[in-house]
């Protein structure tokens, strides 16, 4: 089973569900390279390295 961390959505994200994900975001990160897949309450949001960073940002969403 690959890693699991958590990471911050950087720009507005559409999920699987077709909700869009605020910048801010907190989600679950699997894998790594260009791309990750990511998921809020089970929700899967294909992620490109440029949308999200590693870790809790909490300030990313005052921007």
């Amino acid at each position: 089973m690959a890693a699991q961390r958590l990471g911050t959505l950087l720009v507005p994200v559409p999920g699987l569900s077709g909700t869009t994900y605020p910048p801010g975001t907190t989600v679950t990160v699997r894998g790594g390279g260009a791309t990750v897949d990511a998921f809020v309450d089970g929700d899967w949001l294909p992620l490109s390295w440029w949308e999200f960073s590693d870790g809790l940002r909490e300030d990313v969403a005052d921007r």
